[in-house]
């Protein structure tokens, strides 16, 4: 094996929020209500999308595809997984990789053609540990986003409250996936290599890498829910939520991961230069610089955030053929239904929009730019960002002294997620 050494218990290295948030949200009744509810819709689903893969894809064995026999078996040894697995190859041009678990049976773990043929044999590995780490975790025990907005005669079975502490627990899990994915790759810079190729979509390094500096965003802008480019074909009205990190945070947090005294041991190289405790306490800061906390918050400021999200949503939404269903419906999710209703007066509500930006001069960068990001919630909830809708960000971004990269990021951040 050329990655990680032999079995060692890696749940170790389980990132704390990850953990405590898992235990946390497992025991709130709302889950569990949920957990119930899915269980039940669920009956024999994991039967049928076995069958569906069976049928439009390719279930890989040793001898079709000797490579990523070795590297899962490597990634099981490393990470201490034993549960079957079946492989399934997607004929699909983007990059992609998923793990699934039904209600019996073996894990399923879909990999893209493109992935396979263009990802070097450590980026491979890295992207199968991931994939493992959810497994090795249990975050397939709260399947996502379904959790957060599974509902019954009465509404949701989880408060609004714990909706968004489940994604907040999701971007988390997403941290401990990379650690067990860095155990696998066994090297911080190959990990990182395989975030550029997916949130660039370049096959091969056509610009020098700077990993430090890619790391870095996270100090200029916080992370927070975006929207998808693509049709959907739900309406999960919380889906609008961003289940994994921006990718730099993940990237500062596998390097600071890589530099730790557990990693470093593990891989035999000697002490790190930072206790785990470290690691924590700089992947616990970027993570809270995702957490929506002004939608929640009590305050003056809170109160102004909040009145502002509402007034540049509704201009936003309003900017291509008015306010639509599933746009109002993001509105609601990230507001509640009292903050968050149906405009009668447009212009009234543009009219005031100058005010309450104006009147957030003062706020953080931070908040300034998770209300940005929360924009483009509104703007992607119908399934696309019309030019008339990127326009008005772009003016308001301006007006609250954000920079418009912050779009952009947030979208095509949304656009090429990991899995």
């Amino acid at each position: 094996m050329t990655g990680a050494p032999g079995h060692r218990d890696a749940r170790g290295v389980q990132a704390r929020r990850d953990r405590e948030l898992r235990e946390e949200l497992g025991a709130d009744r709302g889950v569990r209500k949920a957990l119930e509810k899915f269980e039940h819709r669920a009956s024999g689903w994991g039967f049928r999308h076995r069958r569906s893969l069976l049928a439009e894809a390719i279930r890989l064995n040793k001898r079709m595809a000797p490579a990523v026999s070795e590297a899962l078996a490597d990634c099981r040894a490393a990470l201490g997984v034993e549960q079957p697995i079946e492989v399934f190859l997607e004929p699909k041009p983007v990059y992609s990789a998923w793990m699934s678990k039904g209600r019996s049976g073996p894990l399923l773990l879909g990999l893209s053609s493109r992935l396979l043929e263009e990802f070097s044999p450590a980026e491979l590995r890295f992207v199968l540990g991931h994939e493992l780490g959810h497994a090795l975790f249990d975050h397939l025990g709260i399947p996502m986003p379904i959790t957060a907005t599974i509902e019954d005669i009465g509404g949701t079975l989880v408060s609004r409250a714990v909706q968004l502490r489940l994604f907040v627990w999701c971007r988390a899990a997403e941290v401990s996936a990379d650690r067990a994915g860095l155990l696998c790759a066994g090297d911080a810079e190959v990990a990182a290599t395989a975030f550029f190729k997916m949130t660039s979509g370049l096959s091969r390094p056509v610009i020098q890498t700077d990993l430090e500096a890619f790391a870095s965003q996270v100090e200029s802008l916080a992370s927070a829910p975006s929207a998808a480019h693509e049709v959907r074909d739900d309406d999960d009205t919380l889906d609008c939520f961003s289940t994994h990190p921006y990718t730099p945070v993940r990237v500062r947090a596998l390097l600071a991961f890589g530099k730790s005294q557990p990693f470093r041991e593990r891989m035999g190289l000697g002490g790190g230069a930072l206790s785990l405790e470290d690691v924590e306490h700089v992947v616990e800061r970027d993570l809270a610089l995702m957490e929506p906390s002004y939608l929640e918050d009590k305050g003056d400021e809170a109160d102004k955030m909040r009145r502002a999200l509402y007034c540049a949503g509704v201009s936003v939404a309003a900017a291509h053929q008015g306010v639509s269903d599933a746009e109002l419906s993001a509105l609601r999710a990230l507001l509640g239904p009292k903050q968050a209703r149906a405009p009668e007066d447009l212009a009234a509500i543009r009219a005031e929009l100058d005010k309450v930006l104006a009147d957030l001069a003062g706020a953080s960068l931070a908040r300034r730019a998770q209300l940005i990001q929360h924009l483009t919630v509104i703007a992607g909830a119908d399934g696309h960002v019309a030019d008339e809708e990127y326009a008005e960000m772009t003016r308001i971004a301006e007006a609250l002294a954000v920079p418009s990269q912050v779009i952009d990021q947030t979208l095509a951040g949304a656009a090429a997620p990991m899995d």
